[in-house]
């Protein structure tokens, strides 16, 4: 095989990968003779108890705890609420840690803010969605990217955010809606 039949097969077996992910499989081999089969793997336990079950597996519970994605998934579609057992998998993705904040808890998610710190999107949007205040934990990498710096001192301090100061300054047209929006310059 040479190296662009590689690359044509690795792209297929991606998209069929992708593909994968995005379906709710109804074949023979979701059923209750399977389940120890199905449990072992974070996919399939999330996608027997969300299509197959309709609710709970507690069996599937561990795999699926081990994976931020499917944990996440898990509690906001199949729970309806905590899944403290994926907690500690979720807490280590800044985007499963924002999301299960706002679309599970509804509320702070402690656990998580460690990763969502090192984001400057997910830091802002916790400010912004979660916690509907500062968020100071985030400040450093907020204060690194000029849209989220303008975005925080207008959306979430509604006034001036000095630690992003200096990255709002290097664009013309950030430092013009800063003063027009932030600072009130008019």
């Amino acid at each position: 095989m040479n190296a662009i039949d590689e690359i044509k097969a690795n792209f297929e077996k991606q998209k069929k990968n992708e593909n994968e992910v995005k379906t709710i499989p109804t074949d023979s081999f979701y059923s209750k003779e399977n389940e120890k089969a199905i449990s072992q793997n974070a996919y399939r336990s999330y996608n027997y108890a969300l299509g197959v079950l309709k609710g709970r597996f507690e069996l599937g519970e561990k795999s699926i705890s081990q994976d931020a994605e499917y944990a996440y998934y898990y509690a906001l579609d199949v729970l309806k609420g905590r899944f403290e057992l994926g907690e500690k998998s979720i807490s280590k993705n800044a985007e499963y840690s924002y999301s299960y904040a706002r679309d599970v808890l509804k509320d702070r998610f402690e656990l998580g803010e460690k990763a969502i710190s090192k984001d400057a999107k997910y830091s802002y949007c916790y400010a912004s969605d979660v916690l509907k205040n500062r968020f100071e934990l985030g400040e450093k990498v907020i204060s690194q990217d000029t849209f989220y710096s303008y975005s925080y001192a207008r959306d979430v301090l509604k006034g001036r955010f000095e630690l992003g100061e200096k990255v709002i300054s290097k664009s013309a047209s950030y430092s013009y809606w800063y003063a027009r929006n932030v600072l009130k310059l008019t």
